[in-house]
Parts: C-alpha cells; structure tokens; sequence
C-alpha cells in the first residue's frame, strides 16, 4: 500500500458525516416503505390561508429508480395534468398542448408545495450530511445538496436521538434565505410507523400553510415507457 493509499483511508476514517447517513435512509424508509423498490404514493395538498382551507389537490406519485418520478394529477382542476421528473429536469405535459413545458422543481403547485417537493422523495439520493450535533435528546443534522436540480439548497433537519425519526426541518434556498419551515407527522400504519404528511410554513409569505398528507405508499412495477416525455405527450394515463 501506497503512502498516499494510506493517507486516504485515514482521512476518510475520520470524516463520517461525508459518507451516507442513517438518518436519510429512515427518512426514505418511512415515506415509501422499501426505498430501494418502485412505489406509488397517493398524495394529497392541502392550502390554508389565514387558518382557513382555501383548496385541496390530489396526486398519484410513481418514484422510480435513478431519481425518475412521474405525478398524474388527478383532481378534477387538473385533470389530464402530468409531472415528470428525470433526474434534474423537470417537465409539465398538458392536456390541451402536446409540447411540455420545462419547468424548476422551485415551480409552485399549490400553496407552498413545489414541484420538487412533490416529486423527490428519496432524501438519500438528494442530500448528503455535512455536520451533526447533540442538542438533549435530539441530534441536529445539516444536509447540502447532492446535485443541481435539488429544491432546496440546504437544509437543517431535527431528528430523534434514538429512533432517527424525523421531527423538523428548515429549507434554505441558494441565497442563504430561509423559505420554509417543516414539521413532520407520523403514525403507525399496520404496526410500523410512516411519515404521513410534513406541514409547511411560508417564511417569505407567512400567511400561508399547506399540508402535504400521503395517505398510502404500495410497491409497483412502473412500465419503462412512462418515463419517456414523447410516451407522455400523447398519452392519457
């Protein structure tokens, strides 16, 4: 072995927190059960102005492998609609045009859920942990962002201490801005627990709240073909 072999082991014994992190995988785990599968995750929106529901959208998530995502919108002020993700690109496909439109994952949807919310949900393709700290009987993880096309630039993420279970969250865009505040909620979902839903909190339109609610997550065998724009521009699904 090579002195500068060795140099490398060494420096990568001491730097854990570049390495993944087992807090992401619970993350991924709790959102889709077996993140290594294909899943679909039924997914409602949720907008509150003022504490008042102002309106609510329904979603069919597809996740697929090689961060590769597909939503059918299926309410029916949307109906037709379609959202499909290839790693850092974006695409909204239209029922009454065949061209898409290529869109930021930063893109609205409804309230303060964006299309790169919605779409990515593997937190361990998307981030990597640069730091951790102890605070009581929580640990504080700062995560960055593993590619370009991820929403958010950086984000500080409360966990459990024992469970890893996520609590919090605040998302920081590339400016350093703080946008948005996160509160997760769990429960337990035929004897295992399950992240069913986040809360988010405008912190540049702090009048507004929306609940991003996942009512259901099963594995699927996603045909190949739903993943091609050209499938997708002529095809109602």
């Amino acid at each position: 072995m090579s002195k500068q072999t060795a140099l490398l082991i060494l420096f990568l014994g001491f730097c854990p927190v570049l390495l993944a992190h087992p807090a992401l995988d619970v993350m991924d785990e709790l959102r889709l059960g077996n993140p290594d599968q294909e899943v679909k995750v039924m997914t409602e929106i949720r907008l509150y102005k003022k504490g008042e529901l102002e309106s609510q959208r329904d979603y069919e998530v597809y996740v697929g492998s090689n961060r590769r995502s597909l939503v059918l919108f299926r309410s029916q002020a949307e109906a037709g609609q379609k959202m499909l993700m290839l790693d850092d690109q974006y695409w909204l496909f239209m029922p009454s045009s065949r061209r898409p439109l290529r869109i930021t994952p930063m893109q609205k949807l409804l309230g303060e859920a964006s299309s790169g919310d919605l779409s990515s949900l593997r937190w361990k393709d998307d981030y990597t942990v640069i730091s951790e700290k102890q605070e009581g009987q929580k640990r504080v993880l700062e995560l960055e962002a593993a590619r370009s096309g991820v929403t958010y630039t950086r984000v500080e993420l409360l966990v459990d201490s024992d469970s890893l279970h996520p609590q919090q969250a605040d998302f920081y865009l590339q400016s350093g801005r703080l946008a948005r505040e996160a509160e997760f909620m769990l429960e337990e979902r035929q004897g295992r627990p399950v992240i069913s839903g986040m809360k988010l909190q405008d912190r540049i339109q702090t009048n507004e709240q929306t609940l991003i609610l996942y009512h259901s997550s099963e594995p699927v065998d996603i045909p190949e073909r739903w993943f091609n724009p050209a499938f997708l521009s002529r095809e109602t699904l």
